[in-house]
């Protein structure tokens, strides 16, 4: 009897593990798809409503999208309030807010690249240098979701059936 709840037990953990690394391609994707919609509303508010990028963030922190809003919230403080260099707090805060999701580095640069689209001054430029953001932001979350279907089938297979093999090892 403790043999089958050991072998239950183990091809339970297996297949949750499995379950976890789903979840993980999952978050990647949800975090992927907040990253396009924040570059876009940034591009709605520099180009239409001619807003500042401190500004813009702020209005982005009031609408809520965790884990950002609070680090948005912070960097349009030190840097419209404490007049700091924008590139470098964007660049700390979000290497922060970035540091404990389940992004790779590819998709974490996405992110981290953004101030260097604001070399130009007029609204448009910017604008214009925010859709080659989006767009390899598009390419990323187009890829994952052709990935996601097939690989979430075969990552919890090969997690059941390594947890059915390791159980056999063991009785």
């Amino acid at each position: 009897m403790l043999r089958l709840a050991g072998c239950v037990l183990v091809i339970s953990g297996c297949a949750g593990f499995a379950g976890s690394v789903c979840r993980d391609g999952n978050m990647r994707l949800k975090l992927l798809k907040q990253i396009r919609s924040i570059y876009e509303n940034m591009k709605y508010y520099i180009s239409y409503q001619k807003a500042a990028v401190p500004e813009a963030l702020r209005r982005i922190a009031g609408k809520g999208q965790e884990p950002f809003a609070a680090v948005f919230e912070e960097i349009y403080r030190r840097t419209y309030e404490e007049g700091e260099s924008f590139p470098l707090v964007w660049k700390q805060y979000m290497e922060k807010a970035l540091e404990e999701t389940p992004l790779t580095k590819s998709e974490k640069k996405l992110a981290l690249d953004f101030p260097s689209c604001l070399g130009f001054m007029e609204e448009t430029a910017q604008a214009g240098a925010l859709d080659e953001l989006i767009r390899d932001v598009n390419l990323h979350i187009d890829e994952l979701e052709r990935e996601k279907k097939s690989k979430n089938k075969m990552i919890m297979s090969l997690g059941v059936a390594v947890g059915v093999l390791v159980s056999i090892l063991l009785l």
